[in-house]
């Protein structure tokens, strides 16, 4: 019974568009940052690493394995993925390919509980030092999900974006969900995972993953246009000495939001200097006293505390 549920569920993957009995489809290009899939076989030497470490949990998980989580793709290892390919129905090979990673990412979306869609506007906070993701609906919390998040040496970015586009499918690294964020100086998103045991720490190229069923439930609850805030403590890191007309980045989201607190308001913190920023800016000189530029220089920045 088991291997039928799985053969019936590949049956069904395979009647997905682009897919075919032929082969190992080829990896969709990933829509941002996010570190590729790698293929795991056994090899000499040894491939190593948190990615055989992620799927040895898995397969214990599933009970087709029970051996050390080593992090090496050693032949034990190999055995309990053809033991898995046997039962979802793909070729007993041993090997870690494309098809085997989605049909295994699309086995395991399943939701413990399914909830019912807000009825409400909905907006989304994602709370970047508790790694967790907040949906609101009229402004009222309605349901928590763990997240990942960027490590220090690609860290989210914080601001005021919008969903500006929606992909559903595998894309290796990102999952079976993809929502592109309007951030204007990268390629980042809210998307699914190839590695559940990565959720709730600060590990990935910036987007934000979540759980593959929970980022399923997220997608069909959200259209493109919505809002998402992305907010942490910092630290702030980097400020230019001179934020000017057109100038993009974090900084410019951490000028808006101190503008903003101080009762300015430049609008949508969407780490753009434009006309309203600017606009916020020299009101804020005006009152300050200060010569009217609408620019932010050292002098304007540390009386800012942003320098």
């Amino acid at each position: 019974m088991k291997r039928a549920v799985g053969a019936v569920l590949v049956a069904a993957f395979l009647a997905l568009p682009g897919q075919g009995a032929a082969g190992a489809p080829t990896a969709p290009a990933s829509p941002c940052g996010c570190e590729p899939v790698r293929v795991l076989q056994v090899a000499t030497p040894p491939v190593r690493g948190s990615d055989v470490a992620g799927l040895q949990q898995r397969l214990v998980k599933l009970g087709f394995y029970d051996g050390p989580i080593s992090g090496v793709y050693d032949r034990e290892t190999a055995g309990a993925v053809a033991r898995l390919q046997e039962f979802l129905g793909l070729t007993r090979s041993g090997v870690v390919d494309n098809r085997t990673w989605e049909t295994l990412a699309f086995y395991e979306a399943k939701p413990a509980v399914k909830s019912p869609p807000p009825e409400g506007k909905i907006s989304i906070l994602v709370d970047i030092d508790a790694q967790t993701l907040i949906v609101y609906t009229d402004g009222e919390p309605y349901k928590l999900y763990p997240v990942a998040v960027g490590k220090a040496s690609s860290p989210t970015p914080m601001g005021e974006w919008v969903i500006t586009e929606k992909i559903a499918g595998w894309h290796g690294a990102t999952g079976v969900r993809w929502m592109r964020l309007s951030n204007p100086w990268g390629s980042y998103g809210i998307h699914g995972t190839n590695n559940p045991g990565s959720i709730g720490q600060m590990v990935s190229a910036g987007c934000v993953r979540m759980f593959n069923h929970d980022v399923i439930e997220l997608y069909d609850w959200i259209e493109i246009g919505t809002q998402v805030t992305l907010k942490g403590r910092g630290p702030y890191g980097p400020v230019r000495p001179l934020i000017d007309q057109g100038a993009v980045g974090q900084d410019v989201v951490f000028l808006q939001w101190r503008l903003r607190e101080l009762g300015f308001d430049p609008g949508r913190a969407d780490g753009v200097c434009g006309e309203a920023t600017q606009s916020a800016l020299a009101a804020w000189q005006r009152y300050r006293g200060l010569p009217v530029t609408g620019k932010a220089d050292r002098n304007v920045l540390y009386l800012l505390g942003l320098w």
